[in-house]
C-alpha cells in the first residue's frame, strides 16, 4: 500500500480548472518532485493534500485512510507536514518558540494539564526536541533570535524545523529553495 495516493484530484475556482485529474502515488521512502512552470498549479496541489482547499473531486489517502476534505488540523495530524512558498513564520516569536509552537501538535497532555502546566515532564521532553530540531538545522545558535530578524534563507529553515517538529510520516516542502 503506497504512503500516499492521490486520485482524480480536481479542483476549480469559478471556471478555472487550477487542478484537473491529478494522479500521485507515493511510497515509504521515495522522494518526490512536482515540477511545473509558473501558474501550472503545483502550489494548488499542496493546499489540496493539506486541507487549505477542499477538492471538487478526487480521493486523497494516507497510509489508506481517507483524507480527503479534512481539516489542516485533522490532516497534519494524521501525518502531512509543509512548508510554505512565501514563508509564514510567527514572526514576532523567537526561533525557537516557532518550533516548540509545532510540536505541541503532538503533545501527550490536555487542556486542563497545560492551563496548570501538571505535565512538566512533557514539556521537558518537547523542548528538548524542539532543540534538538534546531541542532540538526545547524541554528542551535540563533535560538533566542527573533524570527523575522533572521536572513531569509535561514527562516527557510526554521520553516522545515517547525514542519518537521509535527513528526510527520510525509513532508511536503513548496519551493525550499526559493530565494
Amino acid at each position: 500500500m503506497a504512503m500516499l495516493e492521490v486520485n482524480n484530484l480536481s479542483i476549480q475556482f469559478g471556471g478555472l480548472h487550477a487542478v484537473d485529474n491529478f494522479h500521485m502515488k507515493i511510497e515509504k521512502g521515495e522522494l518526490y518532485g512536482l515540477i511545473g512552470p509558473n501558474g501550472a498549479g503545483k502550489t494548488t496541489v499542496f493546499n489540496l493534500l493539506t486541507g487549505v482547499y477542499k477538492p471538487n473531486e478526487g480521493i486523497i489517502k494516507l497510509d489508506g485512510q481517507d483524507i480527503t476534505g479534512k481539516s489542516i488540523i485533522d490532516i497534519n495530524k494524521a501525518g502531512i507536514a509543509r512548508t510554505f512558498q512565501n514563508i509564514r513564520l510567527f514572526s514576532n516569536l523567537t526561533v525557537f518558540d516557532n518550533v516548540l509552537i509545532a510540536k505541541h501538535m503532538r503533545a501527550h497532555q490536555n487542556i486542563f494539564s497545560a492551563t496548570f502546566r501538571l505535565n512538566m515532564k512533557e514539556e521537558r521532553r518537547m523542548r528538548q526536541e524542539a532543540m534538538e530540531l534546531l541542532d540538526m538545522q545547524n541554528m542551535l545558535h540563533l535560538k533566542d533570535e527573533i524570527a523575522s530578524s533572521l536572513p531569509y534563507g535561514l527562516q527557510r529553515r526554521v520553516e522545515i524545523a517547525r514542519a518537521l517538529a509535527t513528526e510527520p510520516q510525509l513532508l511536503l516542502l513548496d519551493e525550499p529553495a526559493a530565494g
